[in-house]
Formats: structure tokens, C-alpha cells, sequence
């Protein structure tokens, strides 16, 4: 997100429709409210999978980032993974750390390997992100850069996301690998299930 020469506040809302191996499974949101120099960004993620009509997993999470320019000033995240709750509140985010909320492509600028904070748990996370270059996505209906993101959680537990932004530098797609399945994000207004 490009934060510089905003005058007034404005607000944009990201919605992904989220497939687990083509079937949905829920959402993730984002209200990013914008000011001159302050911005605000408050995430919701929606979570169940189903079988034979029993949750196997059912995640919500929520969270609220405030940045002044493009350094984050605190993040304030609550998840229920599974029953299990998680949270990560910080007050005074220090060293310049950048969340895994992925809205904001400050993730993927600069040093190509980095830690990052973990939403869930405020765990860092170090990450190797690479551009891949020019993608077009959604059926050739929206040209975006294509980056790889990989690493390890602190629980051990690999990362291994494909993320694209377009050329205003918005978030529009994101792919993982999750315990064996394909999670897909499908930006709301190209998804045609």
C-alpha cells in the first residue's frame, strides 16, 4: 500500500472467498481505513471444514493494526484455532517488523529474507520471499506480480505461499499448502463459484 500525499481518510475493503481443494471453507476480510498518515487496518478470518456435516477445523480469527506511514505501531490479534486461543498483542512493534496480515506489500519490498510477526501467536516467523514476475490472473482479467513465500513457523511448521498484488500494489490472490490441501483466496469480485 502506497500510504505518502494522502489528504484525506479513506477506506477500502478487501474480501477473499476461501476454497480448501475447491470446496469453500470461508473467508478472510480487511477494512483498511487510510489518512494522511495513519492508517488503520482491521482483519477478520473465517474458517470451518466440514465432513460428513462434523468440523474438522474451524478458525476465526481477528485482528487490529495500526501503522503510522509504513511502520506498524501495534497489532492487537485474537485466534480460536480449534478451541485454542491465541494472542498477540503488541503496543510498541520495534526493529521495523512487518505482520503476516499480507495486506500491505511492504511485506514483499526490500530484503528478500526476513522475520516477520506471527498474528497468531506474535511469534517471528523468517521468511525467503521471491519475485516471480508478472502473472495474469482470474482468467486474464487482472494483470499482478506473482511472489513465493517460504519459511518456518516457530511450532516447526513449513510455510510455502504464493501471494500476487497488483499494479496498484493491492492484495488480489493468495495460494498455501495446508496439511496435505491447496487453500485458495479468490478475490471476491473475480470469484465465479
Amino acid at each position: 500500500m502506497v500510504f505518502s500525499n494522502l489528504c484525506a481518510s479513506n477506506t477500502s475493503n478487501i474480501l477473499f472467498n476461501v476454497y480448501r481443494n475447491n470446496e469453500n471453507i470461508g473467508y478472510h476480510k480487511v477494512e483498511i481505513n487510510r489518512g494522511q498518515e495513519n492508517t488503520t487496518a482491521n482483519v477478520e478470518i473465517n474458517f470451518k471444514v466440514k465432513f460428513l456435516g462434523f468440523t474438522l477445523y474451524d478458525y476465526f480469527h481477528i485482528n487490529s493494526e495500526q501503522w503510522n506511514k509504513n511502520r506498524l505501531q501495534s497489532l492487537n490479534a485474537s485466534t480460536d484455532k480449534n478451541g485454542k486461543i491465541l494472542k498477540c498483542e503488541s503496543k510498541q512493534v520495534s526493529n521495523g517488523l512487518i505482520p503476516t496480515s499480507y495486506w500491505n506489500h511492504i511485506l514483499v519490498e526490500g530484503k528478500k529474507n526476513k522475520s516477520v510477526l506471527n498474528t497468531q501467536d506474535c511469534s517471528l516467523i523468517y521468511l525467503n520471499i521471491k519475485n516471480l514476475g508478472p502473472d495474469t490472473i482470474y482468467n486474464s482479467k487482472l494483470m499482478a506480480t506473482r511472489y513465493k513465500l517460504t519459511g518456518k513457523e516457530s511450532n516447526g511448521e513449513y510455510l510455502d505461499i504464493d501471494i500476487w498484488y497488483d499494479e496498484n500494489l493491492e492484495w488480489v490472490k493468495m495460494r498455501f499448502l495446508k496439511d496435505g490441501s491447496v487453500i485458495n483466496y479468490i478475490l471476491d469480485g473475480y470469484d465465479e463459484k
